[in-house]
Order: structure tokens, then sequence, then C-alpha cells
């Protein structure tokens, strides 16, 4: 590992995939490179992720020859950002994303494949693609990192599969994995998904002369003329001054930067920080399923300098499931349940015994109704709630940590019939009975009419493939039967500074912060309220990662 140097070039603060496109665009450009990891270990949130990649009308899609157009993407992108976002910023990532994309495999290893089965997540708007749009990375040989291996981040599941292997066997169906393959794998140092990606980028950067140093963490920005940061009692107002050093805490002290070019935040979101999801969420998010080391820094460091702040309220939103003892960095686990909710022989209820969404729909989305406030009784509707299954659901898939051959454990409610599992968790009993005759009437012929289950291309990428005559639905059978409760969770927030179309940080005057960048979680998403598709959250860090580093470099 490198020494911390006095000077350099640009810092980039984070070493998710958006923090390390934007030191590799840099790096390419021959500036000096240093970025800092607060962790003991490197990757951030995107090591966690699935690794993949939301590009519309991406030069994979073309060679497959499978139609879409930058004409679309823009169209789907604004009917999702609710007029909530500038056209500029739309338009710019459109038309960005493929241009970062070319720079990253010129410099790295990575190679894509189209996942031509993964629709966009709101598959029934206008620009929406059934698939295609999100692209998957190979695995990486993490060996090539050399003393480096060990600093990166392990992730929540430490199987090296890629995502389109995940999508062939099942998330939920252990029992079709190849097994020996994962083990050969494993022993040879392979790692898959998001950490095979920030593995590539990390080498990358690394090979183009960049430094990286962990256990280094970013407290305070300073910017000329304003006295901001310096501990003098200068102010933290927007006008005049560029960026000109940030202070870093190191396990030797602390460190002040000098930075010739500028800084790059890229810290992720604040998810972690109970102050303020408290302050700016508005809904009672409980579950993040992020590595705990996002506390909000880059934004309190922004705050501090008078950045203006927009998307705040919003988040990767999504429903999550917490087995009891499961941890993650010394924090509950809470582990998402995309494939979960989608297969069937399973209903998610509130505690009216009501379905209130699609259980299939994609996470971002389900998330939202699952925070829907009830003025009338004033809460919220929805929380807590449960995914309820029958003995052949629990027989047949995993839920959580527990495989079908596994006991039951105490946090996975169980009951021989509904009447009981509802005294048992808090449902309304007649409620819950009502809801299940209701939904078994419908599901017998593999039909929803209240939410339309299965009847999306998402929905229908989802589900269990071997279940005739619909992948999605059948009637709930004989018990005894099980609940687990889900949480209102987030993958990650997506609120903070705001950027213009190089990503440049705006003040509240509304003039730029010379010399300042952010991408990813820390900065206000340019998706808005909306999530386009599987592999969006990195698309736009990474795009907005790569305008930061060619901005700096002076493109």
């Amino acid at each position: 590992m490198h020494a911390l140097p006095h000077r350099t070039d640009v810092v980039v603060v984070g070493t998710g995939a958006a923090g390390l496109t934007a030191a590799l665009t840099a790096a390419a450009a021959g500036l000096r490179v240093t970025i800092l990891e607060k962790a003991p270990v490197i990757g951030g949130t995107t090591v966690v992720s699935g690794g993949s990649i939301w590009a519309p009308a991406n030069r994979w899609l073309a060679e497959a020859g499978v139609p879409d157009s930058r004409d679309d993407a823009v169209t789907y992108l604004r009917r999702l950002a609710l007029g909530r976002v500038p056209d500029r910023l739309i338009e710019t990532f459109v038309d960005q994303v493929n241009p970062m994309l070319d720079l990253v495999v010129k410099h790295t290893g990575l190679e894509f494949t189209p996942n031509l089965e993964h629709p966009d997540y709101q598959p029934d708007l206008p620009g929406a693609r059934p698939g295609g749009r999100t692209l998957q990375s190979d695995l990486f040989d993490a060996t090539q990192l050399g003393e480096l291996r060990g600093k990166l981040r392990p992730p929540h599941s430490t199987v090296p599969v890629t995502k389109l292997e995940l999508d062939r066997w099942g998330m939920d169906t252990l029992d079709r994995w190849d097994w020996a393959l994962i083990a050969e794998r494993t022993a040879k140092g392979v790692v898959g998904m998001g950490a095979a990606l920030v593995g590539e980028l990390l080498h990358g950067c690394l090979r183009l002369g960049a430094t990286v140093h962990t256990e280094a963490r970013a407290l305070r920005l300073h910017r000329t003329g304003t006295g901001t940061g310096t501990g003098d009692g200068g102010g933290g107002g927007a006008g005049g001054g560029r960026i000109e050093a940030i202070t870093v805490a190191t396990p030797q002290g602390t460190v002040r930067v000098a930075v010739d070019r500028g800084v790059v935040l890229a810290s992720g979101g604040f998810e972690w920080a109970p102050d303020m999801v408290g302050q700016f969420l508005g809904v009672p998010m409980d579950a993040p399923a992020s590595p705990p080391a996002n506390v909000g820094d880059g934004l309190r460091m922004v705050m501090e300098i008078g950045a203006a702040l927009a998307n705040m309220n919003e988040a990767w939103w999504g429903p999550m499931v917490y087995a009891a003892g499961d941890t993650y960095d010394g924090q509950p686990l809470y582990r998402p349940t995309s494939g979960l909710r989608a297969l069937p022989g399973g209903i998610i209820v509130n505690r009216r015994g009501r379905r209130f969404a699609d259980e299939a729909m994609n996470y971002n989305d389900l998330g939202k109704a699952m925070a829907q406030f009830d003025a009338i009784h004033y809460e919220y509707a929805n929380l807590p709630c449960w995914l309820v299954f029958d003995d052949r659901f629990r027989s047949s898939y995993s839920v959580a940590t527990v495989t079908p051959d596994s006991p039951t454990p105490g946090w996975m409610a169980t009951a021989p019939t509904l009447r009981e599992l509802a005294d048992t968790v808090g449902i309304d009993p007649d409620g819950l009975r009502e809801q299940v005759a209701e939904f078994n009437r419908h599901a017998e012929h593999g039909q929803d009419p209240r939410f339309g289950r299965g009847t999306t291309v998402y929905d229908r990428y989802r589900g269990d493939p071997s279940v005739t005559p619909h992948r999605n639905l059948r009637p709930l059978g004989a018990g005894p039967y099980y609940a687990v409760r889900l949480h209102l969770g987030c993958l990650g927030t997506k609120g903070g500074p705001l950027c213009d179309e190089h990503g440049q940080v705006q003040g509240v005057d509304g003039a730029p912060i010379t010399g300042l960048y952010a991408c990813g979680n820390v900065a206000a998403s340019p998706f808005g309220p909306g999530y386009p598709g599987a592999g969006a959250t990195l698309a736009a860090g990474m795009t907005y990662g790569f305008l930061s580093g060619r901005a700096l470099a002076g493109g």
C-alpha cells in the first residue's frame, strides 16, 4: 500500500463502481489519482450487488440483432422521473452510458453480455424494453490484485457465480445449482457479480497508476477564499472559491491532501444514518441492505460548504427479509426478496390480512406500496406486512438462509392453520382467511384480477418455470402455513448534492462549485423517483463518474 500523498491531481472518495469509474477515467487521461476508502475493504455497495449495468441502445444488444433507440430510452426515463429531473440530465445519461462502457472495456478486462430475458422494471410504459438493456459481466480472478486481493470486500454471499447463471439455476432453488463448479472457482480465487465488477475496475485503475488507500476517511472539504473547513470559523456559504484540499483521517493521523484538479465524491448514501433517514426519507425505512459504512459522510461534507440538495426523500426501495442472527460487518443483514416473492404458493398481506400489490413486481415500486400512508386512520397501511406461504412452498424454496431441508427457525412463524398463523404474528385472522380463499379461486386458473400478478413480462421473468400452468401463481394448499415478516428497506439512498450534466456539484446560489463532483448514491439520482431496470443504480453512478473524471481531465 502506498502512503497517502500530501498533493495529487484528483481525489476520489469511495471504491464502488461509480468512484472507480471516475478514477479510471481520470487516470486514463494521465492524471495523478488518489482513491480513498474509509472501510478496511474495497468495493462499497457495488460488491453486494448483482454487478449489472442498465445501458439502453448498447452495442452488445445491437450485435444480438435486438432493436433499441435513444428516443425510446429518453421517453421511458422521462416517464419514470415524473417531471422531477431536468431533461438534460436524462439525455446526458442516455448519450454517455455507452461511451462510458467503451472506456471501461478499453482499460479493464471486462466483457459484457446482454441479458435478453431481463425486462425493464416498468415494461408496459412507453419506451420500455422486454430485455437486453441489462448487461451482465463475467467472473474475475481476484489473484490478479496481488496484495490487494485480501482487501476486496466480501459479498453477502461468497458464491462465485454470474448473474446469468443465477437466472438459469434459480435464486431460491439452491438444489439446482452446480456446486462442484462453484467449489472449483472458489479454490481458484474467482469472484462473481458485483465483486467481479469491482475487481476489474480496481485492477484497471492500478494498472493506470492510481493509488488506493483503505481506512482513509474523508472528513472535510477545503475551499479557497472562504475559510470553509479550515477551522477558523469560516462559513458554509456557497459562493466563491474552488475545492483546494480534503482532510482525511487515517490510522496514522489526520492528513490534508491538496488537489490540483478536484475531488469526486462517490462515498455512498446515508441509509445507515438514523438521523438522516429520519430527517429526509419521510418513511420508516428500517432495513438497509448495503454495507453499514454508508452513513452519509459525503452528504455531510457538501452540506457544510453550501451545496444544493435534491431527491432527498428517495431511495432504491425494496422489501427485505431478516433472518435473526444474520449479520454483515457487525450489523443485521437484510436480504432482498426479488425472486422469493414471485414464486407460486405465497402471498404478501398487511395486518388486516389483505394483499396490497402484485407480489412479483419490481422491488423498488413494491417498496413504495409498502410505504403507503393511510390518512384516514393515520398509519402506514401496509406496515408491517408478511409473506405467507404453504407447506409446498416451504419444502420447495429457500427463504433467506433457510433451505427446504433445514429446521424451521424461530423467526419464521408456523402454524397448522391460517387462523392460528394469523393469531401468532398479529394478522386479522378473518381477513387472512377471506383473502386466501379469494386468491385461491383465481389462482387455480392462473389469474389475479385484483393486481395482475404474472401478467407482465417482468413478473414472468421471475417465478418457477417448473410450475404449471403459471410460474407465478398457484393456490395456497395444505398446511402447515408459514409467515415471514418483510421490512421496508433499500439498496441505498439516492438523494444528495445536485449535479449538472458533467457531474459537477451545484451550490445553493445556483453556481457550480469548482473542483467538486459527485456520482453514485451520494448524489441526487438522474432518475429521480424512478428505477428503470436491473443495473440502473450502477449505470447512473458509473456514467456520472465517467463524466466527472473526464471533466477534471479537461475533456
